[in-house]
């Protein structure tokens, strides 16, 4: 009877206003029986009013303030594209803000069964979608994951498309593995002024941690030209959030961009990653990430070219799961070993990457800090940064399969440093080491890094960090074949100590 009268007044409004035949459709909810009122199971009311939208006319469904009980799900053939609701093209979601909220019931993917993993906003091959206005709840704490089983249920989950625009949304307490996982091809990804908060092994409860959950990000492209802009992510409770590796925003697609976002909480912050094919054109600007256990980190399978990263704010904190590893502003994982694979993510090089008016600092920790961890790098630089606190590097320069050609590391101010607990850390506000060259013949190695009017500047005495020290500072470090380190120039550098100076060490 309301699909019908809908239908009649649609029908009838079109013969009434000719001329408004193309305005867009707008339809509430609660008129195809949803009753927002955080009890009664709203899935079937909400999917009627998707349904009864014309996939070829853009139509937006509204939801009033209340609550929005989603308490069913529809399994597919595979079991990772399960779905609490279809959605297809020319669909906006809208509510009146955080005054309306759709949540998942209790216990809706706590079976064992892994077909318990469904998406709640699922759409395939789809365009022109955008949500807007409203709070998404994945009630996590009463969805945690079994042991055994990996939960891929997101908030918002899109493969194949073009053109999904999310803006003004809150997801919090995601058990899953993404809050908003946007796959396949696609292009035109954009999400702004949004705030996510809670993930991965913190849902949002102390008492019922997710300790289940092997991988999480907040967010999680796939598409080309993706932005997301103005957001706030973090983690209410870091010491459990970073008991496993919990990711911010994951970029997988090229000519694509993160900016104006704060991310709290997270390691890493931002993850570049060409798992797919080569990747072109990522920038990453004016961001701060703040209490991270690595801030910006690589994962390359194929060749990346033309990354730009300038101008945030990363402020560094210590693993909670794995104390040894070193924590890190920006770092290309993997370098320095004799294997290169797609699994050990350091299968291609890096040409261009430009790092620039950083400020990637560290509190006083146990475990190893560094501003940046790098190989493989082709034609880069990095300038006017300033790396503050570290404990092992400031920049680390790490020998690999491809080497690393013209490299110019100039205008950094290097302060601050600290000593570190580890005794057989060798630290240095400069540490360059290369163990893959002397096994490999031919290898390119080292070529024309340039460092030039950088500011290596001791405020604070080693005795204030001795209760932890036990490593040494040497205020720079390169282990180097001898035919090698000629192409490691320093020109027109400041040491504000002068017993500091570069170490070098032969090493063939």
């Amino acid at each position: 009877m309301i699909k019908f009268m809908v239908k009649f007044f649609s029908q009838l409004f079109v013969l009434l206003c000719p001329a408004l035949v193309f305005a867009e459709t707008i339809l509430n909810v609660k008129d195809f029986g949803a009753s927002a009122d955080g009890k009664s199971d709203d899935t079937k009311a909400i999917q009627a009013a998707i349904n009864f939208a014309d996939p070829s006319k853009k139509t937006t469904l509204f939801f009033p303030a209340g609550t929005y009980h989603i308490a069913s799900f529809t399994i597919t053939s595979n079991y990772l594209e399960n779905y609490c609701l279809k959605i297809h093209s020319n669909i906006h979601f809208k509510g009146q803000g955080n005054a309306s909220i759709i949540r998942l019931a209790d216990n809706i993917f706590a079976s064992a069964d892994s077909n318990a993993n469904a998406h709640l906003f699922y759409g395939s091959k789809v365009d022109n979608i955008s949500y807007s206005n409203f709070m998404i709840d994945m009630n996590g704490q009463n969805n945690l994951v079994p042991k055994g089983i990996i939960k891929n249920n997101a908030g918002i989950f899109t493969s194949l498309g073009n053109n999904v625009h999310i803006e003004k949304i809150s997801i919090k307490n995601c058990s899953g593995t993404n809050m908003i996982n946007i796959m396949s091809k696609g292009q035109g990804l954009v999400i702004k002024d949004c705030t996510f908060f809670n993930g991965g092994n913190f849902v949002g409860s102390a008492k019922l941690i997710n300790n289940n959950q092997i991988d999480f990000s907040f967010v999680y492209s796939e598409w080309d030209n993706t932005a997301v802009s103005n957001c706030k992510i973090f983690q209410q409770n870091i010491d459990i959030a970073l008991a496993d590796y919990t990711g911010g925003i994951e970029l997988h697609g090229n000519n694509s961009s993160i900016y104006h976002c704060d991310i709290t909480g997270c390691f890493p912050a931002i993850y570049i990653s060409s798992t797919s094919y080569p990747l072109n054109n990522i920038r990453i600007y004016k961001n701060r990430l703040l209490d991270c256990a690595e801030g910006i980190s690589f994962w390359i399978d194929y060749p990346m070219q033309d990354i730009y990263i300038e101008d945030n704010i990363i402020q560094l904190t210590h693993h909670r799961f794995n104390k040894t590893n070193i924590a890190a502003g920006i770092k290309i994982p993997n370098g320095n070993v004799t294997a290169y694979t797609r699994k050990l993510a350091n299968a291609a090089p890096i040409t261009n990457l430009q790092v620039s008016r950083n400020n990637i600092y560290a509190p006083l920790m146990k475990n190893l800090s560094a501003g940046m961890l790098l190989h493989s790098l082709q034609n880069s630089s990095i300038k006017d940064n300033i790396f503050k606190g570290m404990n092992y590097a400031g920049i680390g320069l790490l020998g690999s399969k491809w080497g690393m050609q013209s490299l110019l590391i100039s205008n950094n101010h290097f302060v601050d440093f600290n000593l570190n607990q580890d005794e057989h850390a060798v630290a240095g506000y400069i540490v360059i080491t290369d163990t893959y060259t002397p096994l490999q013949k031919n290898a390119p190695g080292f070529k024309n890094i340039l460092f030039q009017k950088n500011k290596f500047i001791r405020k604070n005495s080693a005795d204030n960090t001795k209760k932890i020290a036990k490593g040494k500072f040497l205020g720079g470090f390169i282990a180097l074949p001898k035919e090698m380190q000629k192409h490691i120039q320093f020109k027109n550098n400041y040491f504000s100590n002068k017993s500091e100076k570069i170490h070098t060490v032969i090493t063939d």
